[in-house]
């Protein structure tokens, strides 16, 4: 979508907290379409960059009281309201309900967001017959297991990042799990136990791939099909690439499976962001988000130079769709090193210059600095972000298989110990496919 100035000059409201999207690059993407208006959530990552959406655009924020945060945004008049954060698509959907903007409505909403129900309308539908089930305490685990059977799936009902999300390959080891992911501090909404998708050999990529989708007026545009690097334990993201590697007639079968998906839930309006698994059998769905991916807007940058945030915006705002971006010539990457899952802090990080000088490499930027401690939990949780771009999709395999011996960190864990692991070793594919 080409940015054009507007002459309105009411706000676009962004709902801000961790998520897909940075507030620089938000306004660098947004501001030629129209002024900004952030509603920060109150949390320690928002709060920490409340200064610097202050510095760029007009801030407020949100607190636990969603009448007065909707009545101080009526006073705002936005023209219209996004959020590229998962955890904030329900308030996001609140407000719009409130002041009647466009953007999913409460019961599509719910279908995004809360992931039983999702499979389940997605099985009425005849989409995908995945079996899943919600589980609300330890004593429903017994059925649950019958019901769906192992391997399978442990996760959070609701959430995102591949946040305690685990493979369960016996029924012991999944009992005592779900007992502890229920009495901690992010399961107030339950767990979800879902049928194991069984991944075909795609080495030396991932065996799933993710679609981005525009909906504008019910009518869905399909603007990428992305491509992953393997999963290391227990399901954490290390990288992406543009266009995926498909056999012939397997993009065609991902667009249309995409498709019904975005019907059954009765998406409307907005970007989403649907994972599907490549099995022996076809494509399978993961999951749908009601939102950009993670790092996609610097991978369309750089491989179509299109800007997927603008372009989302401008869907907020009531333009028209532009036309999807043009498939690239060549194979355009990213590689993040996840830290470890029980590291304490990063002391060292060593080969960031080297690994900028590496043949394909175009950037490398350091998330975590020496010294800085380690976000723990099992999610996808990187420490830096290396984007590249090759000519073909086995040259991009070779350049990111260099990149791993060449970066490397020294970590602190719990009980004191150091140890210096290359990314590398830090990437070991997943065994569990």
């Amino acid at each position: 979508m080409a940015s054009r100035p507007t002459e309105d000059p009411r706000p676009l409201a962004v709902v801000y907290d961790k998520g897909a999207v940075h507030p620089v690059e938000a306004v660098s993407a947004i501001g030629p379409l129209a002024p900004i208006l952030f509603l920060v959530a109150p949390t320690d990552h928002a709060l920490r960059l409340l200064p610097v959406m202050r510095r760029l655009a007009e801030a407020q924020v949100l607190t636990d009281d969603l009448e007065a945060d909707a009545a101080a945004l009526r006073e705002r008049r936005p023209a219209g309201i996004i959020t590229f954060s998962e955890k904030m698509v329900p308030r996001t959907a609140a407000l719009a309900g409130r002041l009647a903007l466009p953007y999913h409505s409460p019961a599509t909403t719910e279908l995004l967001t809360d992931k039983f129900a999702q499979r389940d309308r997605l099985r009425l539908c005849d989409v995908d017959p995945t079996r899943s089930v919600a589980i609300h305490g330890v004593g429903e685990w017994p059925e649950a297991v019958r019901t769906v059977g192992l391997p399978a799936v442990l996760k959070p009902l609701r959430g995102g990042g591949s946040r305690d999300t685990y493979p369960i390959r016996d029924e012991a080891t999944g009992r005592d799990l779900t007992k502890r992911l229920i009495d901690g501090p992010d399961a107030t909404h339950g767990l979800v136990l879902e049928e194991f998708l069984r991944g075909r050999d795609t080495r030396p990529f991932g065996d799933y791939v993710s679609v981005e989708s525009a909906v504008v007026q019910g009518r869905i545009h399909h603007l990428a099909v992305t491509g992953k690097l393997p999963q290391v334990e227990p399901f954490r993201e290390v990288g992406q690439f543009w266009p995926a590697y498909t056999p012939p007639g397997e993009r065609e079968q991902i667009l249309e499976l995409t498709t019904r998906a975005l019907r059954a839930l009765d998406i409307r309006l907005g970007v989403t962001h649907t994972e599907i698994k490549l099995t022996a059998g076809g494509p399978r769905i993961i999951e749908v988000n009601g939102r950009l991916g993670g790092h996609l807007n610097e991978l369309s940058r750089r491989a179509t130079g299109v800007d997927l945030v603008q372009f989302a915006a401008g869907i907020a705002l009531g333009h028209p769709a532009g036309p999807p971006p043009p498939m690239p010539s060549r194979v355009f990457w990213q590689f993040r090193s996840p830290a470890p899952l029980d590291a304490v802090s990063l002391d060292e990080a060593t080969g960031g210059r080297d690994a900028a000088g590496l043949p394909g490499v175009s950037r490398y930027v350091p998330y975590v600095r020496a010294g800085e401690r380690v976000d723990v939990g099992v999610m996808t949780n990187p420490l830096d972000l290396a984007c590249g771009d090759s000519e073909d999709h086995l040259t991009m395999a070779a350049q990111i298989d260099r990149l791993k011996d060449v970066l490397s960190y020294r970590f602190t864990f719990p009980n004191g110990r150091q140890q210096t692991l290359s990314a590398r070793a830090l990437t070991p594919p997943r065994a569990f496919s």
